[in-house]
């Protein structure tokens, strides 16, 4: 390869144990930080039990500053084609920067 030819793009190899790809059902999250780590605790709370209500958790991750900004982007950035693709235009519309106006 000459200098000009750019090098390919190789992604890591990821595994997924059979055990983990039914993946676990959150419908509640907590986070919290240190000052080295942040922790996200993915809970399923029970519906069926009175207020304030009970939950399990089924998935804790602790992860650096530097991926939880890359979270969000990755989150931001997939949550905008789903919302194109998936909301009703008034809908999304709200989420994009206004249009200005003719006269200002």
């Amino acid at each position: 390869m000459s200098e000009e030819d750019p090098q390919p793009v190789r992604s890591p190899e990821i595994i997924l144990r059979p055990e983990q790809m039914a993946g676990v059902w959150a419908n509640w999250a907590v986070v919290s930080h240190s000052e080295h780590e942040f922790t996200l605790d993915f809970v399923r709370m029970d519906g069926t039990t009175p207020a304030p209500g009970r939950g399990i958790v089924v998935a804790r991750v602790a992860v650096s500053p530097l991926l939880v900004t890359q979270l969000i982007d990755a989150l931001s950035r997939n949550w905008s084609v789903y919302a194109k693709k998936a909301l009703p235009r008034e809908v999304f519309e709200g989420d994009e920067p206004a249009e200005p106006s003719p006269d200002g």
